[in-house]
Parts: C-alpha cells; sequence; structure tokens
C-alpha cells in the first residue's frame, strides 16, 4: 500500500510552480491514500479553502485531512473562539477527525488545533481518549495517526504540544507504528521505543508549498507499506520538479527496530 503524506500547504500563500509538479509527481505515484496534516491554507479565507479544494479534487487518491492553526480565523477574533473550524466544516469535513481503514492499515487523523492560543496546539482529553479507543490492544493491522503540531522539541523551532508528555507516553504502550505531523516547516524523522521494546516513528513532514519554510525547502514523504515493513522516501522540490533525496527502511515486526537510511540513487530495496 502507498502514501503519501503532505504538510503545511499554506493556500494563499502556495507556490503554483511547486504545486503542479507535485501534481504531476502523484499522478505518477499512483498512491492509494493522501495525507494532509494541517495548515491547509494561510489564513482560513474561504477563497484559499477554494483554491484547496480545487488541488484536492486534482489529487489522484482518497484524501484525509486534518486542521491546523493556520486553518481557523486569523482577524475576525469573536469567530475564532465561537466557531473556529466553520470554514474547515464548510469545504473539508463536517468532523475535525477522519478515518480510514482496510485490511492492511488503520489510520486515524485527529485534530490539535487550540482556538485559544495563535500557534500552540493541545490534544484535548476526548481526542486522547479517542485515539486510545481506535487502536486496539491486539490490533495486528499497520496503525497510523496523524495532527498538525509537532510533539518533541527542536530548538529554535515552534513548541510542542501542551501535552506532549501525556501523548509519548501513550505513545509507548500503545500500537501505533506510524504518527505524522507537520507545523515546523522543517522535515525530520524521530523514533520512539516502546515499553514493550517495539518501535513508533514519527514522520514530521516539511511544508510543499508554503515559500517560508525551516529547512528552506518543499518536501513530502512517500510511504510504502507491506504489512509492517515500511520504506520511506523523502521528495524535495529541486527548481523544476521533485526528486527522492534520502529513502528510510523500517521493520514494526521486530523489536527495538530502528530506521534504515537506503541510498536513493543506487539502492533499489
Amino acid at each position: 500500500m502507498k502514501i503519501i503524506h503532505i504538510s503545511d500547504l499554506h493556500f494563499g500563500m502556495h507556490q503554483p510552480k511547486v504545486l503542479n509538479a507535485f501534481l504531476q509527481e502523484t499522478a505518477l505515484d499512483k498512491p492509494d491514500i493522501i495525507l494532509i496534516s494541517g495548515d491547509l491554507t494561510q489564513r482560513g479565507l474561504s477563497y484559499q479553502y477554494r483554491e484547496l479544494c480545487s488541488f484536492i479534487n486534482q489529487l489522484p487518491a482518497q484524501t484525509l485531512t486534518v486542521p491546523g492553526n493556520h486553518d481557523i480565523p486569523f482577524y475576525n477574533v469573536p469567530a475564532r473562539f465561537i466557531f473556529p473550524f466553520r470554514q474547515y466544516k464548510r469545504y473539508i469535513n463536517p468532523d475535525v477527525t477522519t478515518t480510514f481503514e482496510n485490511d492492511c492499515v488503520r489510520i486515524l487523523g485527529v485534530n490539535s488545533v487550540n482556538p485559544l492560543q495563535l500557534k500552540d496546539g493541545k490534544l484535548s482529553h476526548e481526542t486522547l481518549n479517542r485515539i486510545e479507543r481506535y487502536f486496539k490492544p491486539d490490533d495486528e493491522k499497520l496503525n497510523l495517526l496523524f495532527f498538525h503540531h509537532n510533539f518533541d522539541y527542536m530548538e529554535g523551532l515552534h513548541k510542542p504540544l501542551a501535552n506532549a508528555q501525556t501523548l509519548l507516553s501513550f505513545l509507548k504502550q500503545s500500537t501505533i507504528h506510524l504518527v505524522y505531523t507537520g507545523h515546523l516547516h522543517y522535515a525530520h524523522l524521530s523514533l520512539i521505543a516502546k515499553n514493550n521494546g517495539y518501535s513508533c516513528l514519527a514522520l514530521h513532514a516539511g511544508s510543499l508549498l508554503c515559500p517560508r519554510s525551516k529547512d528552506n525547502l518543499n518536501s513530502y514523504y512517500v510511504i510504502e507499506a507491506n504489512q509492517k515493513k515500511c520504506r520511506i522516501t523523502w521528495h524535495v522540490f529541486d527548481q523544476e520538479h521533485f526528486t527522492a533525496r534520502s529513502i528510510y527502511f523500517i521493520d514494526f515486526n521486530k523489536k527495538n527496530a530502528s530506521f534504515e537510511h537506503l541510498n536513493p540513487v543506487t539502492d533499489d530495496a
């Protein structure tokens, strides 16, 4: 199964050249699912959501989305507090939570946006309970969780979720294998060692379309899953098109699993 993970599109500040290159690449990649982990728009305005919808309609696979902190009103303060997700629910999904399941994977997307904060996120108690209920203790599928905000600390970048330690404690005793986030505009992977000796991998996507990025790149991930063996390719935009910059492999069946870094040019593993 092939999954594409993109984040931080920021329609209203997006780069059409990068967008067109991504559409060309995804048509060739033929993914089964595309995950978008928030900041779909720059300011949550109607015209930005309409541009986003046009983009989503051109994608060659089912798309699962969650909101980011940029997807709620910024200038309209009363709307931000009274009905922050009205535009998101109007254009994207009546629910800020999304799910997908087939014979191979179980996917849950949740909301990490805190309307009381401009940037910082938090997973509510209700959301944490929903995550716990969704992923079963005896689940044998590849389990994927995604939301917008980062939950680990990187110096000089945005603070992690307000209750990041609570989430980490849960992940360490859960059946979740992969966690997808964005927010930082800085692509990186981080490994979480579980209490039972198995591993969980966090994929923090860079910005796909925004010209402002902490790593000075526009990028996305392609995850090819064969049961619990995953090959992860990081694609980076380079002037005219996207190229494979790094490839990683991890086998979640193994205890103490780490991700191997493969050569994107010479290694066909």
